[in-house]
């Protein structure tokens, strides 16, 4: 960098020091480093500055200092995004991470959290309640991103997404008011921010409603070889959807590690099938309500336990451990035949890359090539949020993760075919689950018939696209229709 440049960038962070209340952190300061790195190791960027707001009046100065000098911004809640939205290059991040707070009423049984939570810190605060909020399965995800992208966990099939659960949402919007949002307040706003809400403003807090837990959970997880895969994929198409609502199943493909040591020598390095159910409730009714799935055929590898909910949204997060690299697809389907199948077995097959699951045991959720979980026959309608893809028969995610950059390329060009090949069965996008920040035309796509009215709900709350950064822009160029 130019000694010229040098200068300009300083003046640049000077005057934003200047003009926020609280800890400004750029390039060459302690912590920056640290900061700047989101979830996904693939992302690697560096921002002007960071700001570290306290509370929403420290964003609203960040805010309007940004707008008035023209120093682009992103946000950063908990930093899980696989597009990494919340990082760019020169631009200011306002990070809203230190906005930790869990409030329980333990009357109205309402419980506010601020934006820099993870779902670690709201299972944890509720877990001695006997309460929840229906959730994401790993307990460092943001609570803010999963949310205003509708919000899917383990309770989904019994309580509904996330969105379901929020009752009021206090947000900085672009011409930097500080607003409570709710269902009589700024509705449009309020029906926006749930489901596409990840460029309409910059959220500080949630309130939402929690749920009694239904008790402990019974995780039963069997291990398949090869051979038994394509029975088990088609009896799972109608059982899973159909299965009762306090229990979730799903099905992963992965090739076993070498070293894991706890399945038959034969199987290790080779293709296998994982199922595994998530039953709440009494624990004594598990075996009869999941035994059909698990009758097919001979494991190489099962295990049964019975833990709290707190402990389950904990129990998978090595296995999405900070530090590697990932690209993945979303696919809502609605059926899924024998040539889906084949489509499945024959990428799964050819998955360029290597296994990073933990070593220390066989969780029963995996990193993995290809992921279906059970929706349900009977969805939900959705008119009154925005959410998209998030109520389907089946959910797929494909899966491209690695350790080491070199090994990106050819990873990154499976993931697109395979999501290419599944283009017939595909009915929705879930845009928690996608690695690609997307213009207009895949919000159209991905938002249908809401596309209309969350375009007017920008025009009405950010006519200038302050907030570019979400991960389906609903303003990519001046010929948009919330530009006319």
């Amino acid at each position: 960098m130019s000694a010229a440049a040098t200068t300009t960038t300083d003046a640049r962070v000077a005057d934003l020091r200047r003009a926020v209340g609280c800890d400004v952190i750029a390039e060459g300061d302690a912590g920056y480093d640290v900061l700047r790195r989101v979830w996904n190791a693939d992302i690697d960027r560096h921002p002007l500055a960071i700001v570290r707001a306290t509370s929403a009046t420290d964003v609203v100065a960040a805010l309007q200092h940004c707008v008035a000098a023209g120093l682009p911004i992103t946000v950063r809640g908990g930093g899980h995004n696989l597009a990494g939205t919340a990082v760019l290059d020169g631009a200011v991040m306002i990070d809203t991470g230190l906005l930790r707070s869990v409030e329980l009423d333990e009357r109205t049984g309402r419980v506010a959290v601020g934006a820099g939570c993870r779902w670690g810190d709201v299972d944890q605060a509720l877990a001695g309640h006997g309460l929840a909020v229906p959730a994401g399965v790993v307990s460092h995800t943001g609570v803010a991103g999963l949310t205003l992208g509708g919000g899917l966990g383990y309770l989904s099939r019994m309580f509904g997404a996330t969105v379901d659960h929020v009752e009021q949402i206090e947000v900085v919007v672009a011409d930097g008011r500080i607003l409570t949002v709710t269902e009589q307040d700024h509705p449009e706003l309020f029906w926006a921010l749930r489901g596409a809400g990840h460029n309409f403003g910059i959220v500080t807090r949630f309130v939402f409603r929690t749920i009694a837990l239904p008790g402990l959970v019974t995780i039963r997880q069997q291990l398949f070889g090869a051979s038994d895969r394509r029975a088990i994929l088609r009896f799972f198409h109608e059982w899973g959807p159909a299965a009762p609502g306090n229990m979730g199943t799903y099905i992963r493909l992965l090739r076993a590690p070498e070293y894991w040591s706890q399945i038959p020598a034969e199987h290790r390095g080779e293709q296998i099938i994982s199922v595994a159910t998530i039953f709440y409730g009494d624990p004594a009714g598990e075996a009869e309500a999941t035994a059909p799935m698990f009758a097919l055929a001979d494991p190489i590898y099962s295990s049964l336990r019975t833990i709290p909910h707190v402990t389950l949204q904990h129990s998978t997060d090595d296995e999405f451990r900070y530090g590697l690299g990932h690209y993945w697809k979303h696919t809502s389907l609605d059926n899924f035949d024998d040539e889906g199948i084949d489509v499945v077995l024959r990428f799964v097959d050819e998955y360029p890359g290597r296994s990073l699951n933990s070593s220390a045991h066989i969780a029963h959720q995996l990193l993995c090539p290809f992921e279906l979980i059970a929706g349900t026959h009977q969805p939900r309608p959705r008119p009154n949020d925005s959410t998209a893809g998030i109520e389907s028969v089946l959910s797929v995610n494909i899966g491209a993760d690695w350790r080491y950059p070199s090994e990106k390329a050819p990873l990154v060009d499976w993931a697109r075919r395979f999501d290419n090949e599944l283009e017939p069965y595909r009915n929705g996008t879930y845009i928690n689950f996608t690695s690609v920040a997307g213009d207009e035309e895949m919000a159209r796509s991905v938002y249908g018939d809401k596309y209309e009215r969350l375009a007017r709900a920008k025009r009405l709350y950010d006519p200038n696209n302050v907030f570019s950064r979400g991960l389906v822009n609903l303003a990519e160029n001046e010929d948009s229709v919330w530009a006319k």
